[in-house]
């Protein structure tokens, strides 16, 4: 009853001018954001969902939080130059943050004019020495093997780490197991790149690939903490999938950018251009950028084939005969030219 009697007495105009401006500038801002988060389901919706987005409401949030256009500022703070007398001591201070060997680096720490070089920086020739397997696989970059396994059904959905999962169709573009020959199975397997890590991507075997596609999306992080809790953060980051054939059939090399890591390049396409101001994110109704290559890419195992600006994350998506067997398992330490698996 004190309460009914309290709020009859209430009067709005007796609410000191402060606290009435702060109460409109939060109800606005709160519905604002309500009709935006329901415009961004409308628009998933409409266009059919094709990256197979099960938490729209997480992914919303999260795209306040990391939003591309913070990426897009922290690639253009790390591609300032760095005055040539603070280079050894800055690069080698973040050498000692991150854990990186700088006896590999192939150049001195002045040669490298910014953060982006530094970062993508080559190694010394014969420091990752590619394993000889002629009906296998090594691995492509350095990091931590996240998850590896089986896809054994159509439309499947399968583990980022353990915990959540995305759509493979949606991650890719198309369907893996679809094209699948009789008694292959398709298999997977997913690198984590750390800021310490080498940042460059090699060839996991002799194969070719034939078309690229990049798909304009988020910049989630790809750290662990939140791969085994949110779903779909693989398949609506940005990425680029190279796709084609080994000896055993379909081979797909994704490179997927991540927090602050909208860069990816390619030694062989040099047009490619990622994180861009005007893009809109493919779950979003963007356009995939597609791209045939007329004479084919022919790579030997441990060829150049591109890398990022900033760690981040590299999916192997294959066909392989089922008696193919991994050498790795979710978290161990892989490096370039380790191998991956192998058929027995």
């Amino acid at each position: 009853m004190k309460a009914l009697k309290a709020l009859r007495r209430f009067r709005w105009s007796d609410v000191p001018k402060r606290k009435r401006q702060l109460t409109y500038i939060t109800v606005g801002l709160g519905c604002a954001t309500l009709t935006m988060e329901n415009k961004f389901r409308e628009c998933i919706d409409i266009v059919g969902n094709p990256a197979g987005i099960t938490t729209p409401h997480t992914l919303f949030w999260l795209r306040v939080v990391f939003g591309r256009m913070r990426s897009r500022w922290a690639g253009a703070l790390t591609e300032v130059r760095v005055p040539v007398a603070l280079r050894s001591s800055i690069y080698g201070s973040l050498a000692w943050l991150y854990g990186i060997d700088l006896t590999e680096v192939r150049y001195p720490l002045d040669a490298y004019t910014n953060f982006q070089e530094f970062f993508s920086r080559r190694l010394r020739e014969g420091v990752r020495p590619i394993a000889d397997v002629p009906h296998g696989l090594v691995s492509p970059v350095d990091g931590q093997v996240m998850k590896c396994g089986i896809i054994s059904e159509k439309n499947a959905r399968v583990e980022q780490v353990k915990g959540a999962t995305y759509s493979v169709k949606g991650f890719l573009g198309y369907d893996p197991v679809e094209f699948a020959k009789p008694h292959s199975v398709i298999q997977y397997i997913v690198l984590y790149l750390g800021p310490g890590d080498y940042h460059r991507i090699h060839s996991p075997c002799q194969l070719t690939f034939s078309k690229g596609r990049h798909f304009c999306g988020e910049l989630l992080p790809v750290r662990s903490w939140l791969l085994e809790r949110i779903n779909d953060v693989l398949s609506v980051n940005e990425r680029v999938v190279l796709s084609g054939e080994w000896q055993f059939g379909q081979m797909n090399l994704a490179a997927v950018g991540a927090a602050n890591v909208g860069n990816i390049f390619l030694d062989f396409d040099t047009k490619l251009k990622t994180n861009r101001l005007r893009d809109i994110a493919f779950h979003c109704g963007g356009d995939i950028s597609q791209k045939l290559y007329p004479e084919p890419i022919q790579l030997r195992p441990g060829a150049d084939v591109g890398g990022f600006l900033l760690g981040s994350t590299v999916v192997l998506i294959f066909e392989a005969p089922a008696n193919f067997q991994w050498n790795v398992a979710a978290g161990d330490t892989a490096r370039v030219g380790q191998v991956l698996g192998r058929v027995a």
